[in-house]
C-alpha cells in the first residue's frame, strides 16, 4: 500500500464527531501498520476513495449510483438492483452548502444514497471529511493536474477561498457507514451506504458542515423515507463448528444472505478464553477455497469484536458482491493483525 493509497483510505469509528488531524494521523499510521484502531464496538470502515474524475462538473450525480460505484471501486450488482432506486429524496442546506440526494436504494438490509454537494457562494471550498488541510489537493480532486502538488490550504489561498468547509450527511452515531466521495470543480459526490433494517422506515439525518478556518460546526436534521421488499434472493448458512483456542473462541456457524445490491454475512462466535482474545488484534472474514477475499460489498463494514466474559457470543457482520447463485463452499477467516502466520483458515459447506 502506497503513501498516496494512505491518503485515500481512512478509517474512523463514530460518525457525526469531528476528527482532529491529530485523531487523522494516528487512523493513517494504524493503516498503514495494517492493525485496527481499537474500539469497544462495530466500527465503520470509511472507504475515502478519491479518484481523478473526467472533466465536467457533477458527472457522478448525472450517473446513476451504481455506476458510479463500477466506476470508482470496479464493484457490481445485480440488474435487481435498478428496481430498488428511487429518485430525488431530499435536499436541505448549511449555510454555506447545499445538499442534494439524488437517489436511494434500500434493500432491507442497507440503505445506498447517492449525494451532491455544492457550495452556495464562491467564497466556500468543499473538502471530504478525512482530508487534512496540508494533504495535496490533486490526490483527491478531478480537474487538478498531476503536477500541481499544492495543499488544500494552498489551493484554497491562491483561489481568493475565504472558507474551507468539510461537508458530509450524518445516519446516526451508532449505525455502520461507508462513504465513497470525489471532488471535482469545488462539486462533491458522495456514495452513502449504511446498515438498516425492516420494510418501510423514516430514518433521521443530518446535513453537517465544519469550517475549518473558523473551527465552527453546522448540523441541519432531515429525514429520508425507506421502503424495500425484504425477502432475500437467497439464504444458506452452516452450523459447522471450529474450535479456535489460540484466539480464545469457538466459531459457531455462518450464515449468507443475498440481494440484489450485496450479500450480507454473519460469523457466529463463542468466546472460550476471554484473556487469550483479548490478547492481540483480530477479525474474521469470508475467503474462497483458495484463501482469497472475496469481492467487497457495497457497504464495506466489518466489526472489531469485543470479547468480554467466557460464554459470551460474537456475532461479526460484513458484506460481499452480489450473486445471482449463493456459494457452497467457502472458509472463515481468523487474521491476526500481528502475525499473519498466524491466521487460522476453517472450510465451511453452505445449504
Amino acid at each position: 500500500m502506497t503513501e498516496r493509497d494512505l491518503q485515500r483510505i481512512l478509517t474512523y469509528s463514530v460518525q457525526g464527531v469531528h476528527l482532529s488531524d491529530e485523531a487523522k494521523r494516528r487512523i493513517r499510521l494504524a493503516v498503514k501498520e495494517e492493525r485496527p484502531v481499537k474500539a469497544k464496538k462495530t466500527i465503520a470502515v470509511i472507504l475515502a476513495m478519491l479518484l481523478a474524475l473526467s472533466a465536467g462538473v457533477g458527472i457522478a450525480a448525472e450517473l446513476g449510483m451504481f455506476d458510479f460505484l463500477s466506476r470508482k471501486m470496479g464493484q457490481t450488482v445485480l440488474p435487481g438492483a435498478n428496481d430498488l432506486v428511487q429518485t430525488n429524496i431530499a435536499s436541505g442546506e448549511t449555510d454555506h452548502v447545499a445538499y442534494t440526494i439524488r437517489q436511494a436504494a434500500y434493500d432491507g438490509r442497507s440503505a445506498t444514497l447517492l449525494v451532491e454537494m455544492r457550495p452556495k457562494d464562491d467564497q466556500t471550498l468543499l473538502i471530504g471529511p478525512t482530508w487534512m488541510l496540508e494533504d495535496e489537493l490533486r490526490w483527491y480532486a478531478g480537474g487538478i493536474a498531476d503536477s500541481d502538488s499544492r495543499t488544500i490550504a494552498q489551493y484554497a489561498a491562491d483561489n481568493g477561498f475565504t472558507r474551507i468547509v468539510e461537508a458530509r450527511v450524518d445516519f446516526g452515531f451508532t449505525v455502520d457507514t461507508s462513504c465513497i466521495d470525489e471532488w471535482n470543480n469545488n462539486v462533491m459526490t458522495a456514495l452513502y451506504s449504511f446498515s438498516a433494517e425492516g420494510s418501510e422506515l423514516i430514518w433521521p439525518i443530518e446535513y453537517c458542515a465544519y469550517d475549518h478556518l473558523t473551527k465552527t460546526s453546522q448540523r441541519t436534521p432531515d429525514s429520508i423515507p425507506l421502503k424495500a421488499d425484504p425477502t432475500p434472493l437467497w439464504q444458506v448458512s452452516s452450523s459447522e463448528s471450529f474450535d479456535a483456542p489460540d484466539y480464545g473462541l469457538r466459531i459457531d456457524g455462518v450464515t449468507i444472505t443475498g440481494t440484489a445490491v450485496q450479500s450480507y454475512w454473519e460469523i457466529t462466535c463463542t468466546v472460550t478464553d476471554a484473556e487469550k482474545a483479548n490478547s492481540f488484534g483480530w477479525n474474521s472474514n469470508l475467503v474462497d477455497m483458495n484463501k482469497q477475499y472475496l469481492p467487497n460489498g457495497v457497504l464495506g463494514v466489518f466489526s472489531w469484536p469485543s470479547p468480554e466474559r467466557n460464554g459470551q457470543q460474537l456475532v461479526m457482520p460484513g458484506t460481499i458482491a452480489a450473486t445471482e447463485q449463493p456459494p457452497e463452499q467457502l472458509m472463515i477467516l481468523l487474521r491476526n493483525w500481528e502475525d499473519h502466520t498466524l491466521n487460522k483458515y476453517f472450510p465451511i459447506t453452505l445449504r
